[in-house]
């Protein structure tokens, strides 16, 4: 099965189900060479609690203590599976990153710096534009393309709302978002962009090149990216929301090996039954866009050392799918 780069529980992720640990098992029982937990950072103004997070009555230092909580869980799971010898899985330590206004990126890495001797690596996503949520549903995500039709964004780009108001909208949020990706990778250079292109995930059959602005900022972020050895997350996530392809799209990652990009694996598995989830269909899917073993990589942490880059082997490209 061998290696995930983005991983939720239950425990720690209010959309998510089941323990840490139960994660951790199901991923050693399948098989996994190196598996992540990766929750949430922090969140810090009660405006971008969830609605799930506000029924609950969590406040932001709720999510702060949350977060603590977690990386002290996944250090006892560390100990527990890999340095007591009941797996030969590694287990990696990640933060998956927000980026919703200027100021959190500072608090971010007061978050880092604290944590340096508990995080083994960052998975930069960025989940909002101009404030507005993106991936939590598709009504909340046709809530901001409305407001950017709605906004003197919109009005200032040269009467293209006269043309096609919906494309324009679209087009404005697609910019916000790689602006703040951009701003998120040039602060804390994360190791793993995480589900790159986000806004897309309701708009499956929209291509970045309908929207030429938004276009010329991804292909910045995926140069500067790959300028600093980030790797690409490949997700199979996806194929279990109804796409017939993984996550970041078949555009996306053309556009990355034209660059000479380099990826990883996920399944972003939010439960035990989406652990390994459709790895299959995902190398199916990476063989068809013209994904090699060579482009692909995994992190690895030696224990007295620093994060490294790995090409998989051609014995794990093979294993890819077994079981999932």
């Amino acid at each position: 099965m061998v290696f995930s780069h983005h991983s939720h529980s239950g425990q720690f992720c209010r959309h998510a189900v089941g323990s840490l640990e139960s994660m951790v098992a199901e991923a050693a029982r399948k098989g996994f060479k190196m598996y992540s937990l990766t929750e949430h950072c922090p969140r810090w103004r009660d405006q971008d609690l969830y609605p799930e997070e506000i029924e609950a009555n969590v406040t932001p230092l709720d999510l702060e203590a949350t977060f603590e909580a977690f990386l002290s869980e996944a250090q006892r799971l560390k100990q527990l599976y890999v340095n007591n010898g009941r797996s030969e899985m590694e287990i990696l330590v990640g933060m998956e990153t927000e980026h919703i206004y200027e100021e959190d990126l500072p608090l971010l890495q007061t978050v880092i710096d604290q944590n340096r001797d508990k995080l083994d690596f960052l998975v930069g996503s960025v989940h909002h534009s101009d404030g507005h949520p993106i991936d939590f549903s598709k009504e909340r995500f046709d809530e901001a393309v409305q407001w950017y039709a709605t906004t003197s964004v919109l009005t200032q780009r040269g009467g293209e709302e006269r043309v096609d108001e919906s494309a324009a909208a679209l087009s404005a949020l697609l910019e916000s978002y790689f602006h703040a990706q951009r701003r998120l990778m040039e602060a804390l250079r994360p190791d793993v962009i995480g589900h790159f292109a986000l806004p897309l995930l309701f708009t499956p059959t929209t291509l970045l090149a309908s929207h030429s602005a938004a276009y010329a900022l991804a292909m910045g972020n995926i140069r500067y990216a790959i300028a600093y050895g980030a790797l690409f997350e490949l997700s199979s996530a996806p194929f279990r929301k109804g796409w017939d392809q993984g996550w970041p799209g078949d555009e996306v990652v053309r556009m990355v090996i034209e660059e000479g990009g380099r990826f990883c694996l996920s399944d972003d598995a939010h439960n035990v039954g989406q652990v390994g989830l459709n790895y299959h269909r995902l190398k199916e899917w990476m063989e068809s866009v013209g994904v090699k073993r060579e482009m692909v990589y995994r992190l690895h942490k030696p224990r007295d050392g620093p994060l490294q880059r790995i090409p998989i082997e051609e014995e794990d490209w093979k294993q890819i799918g077994n079981h999932s």
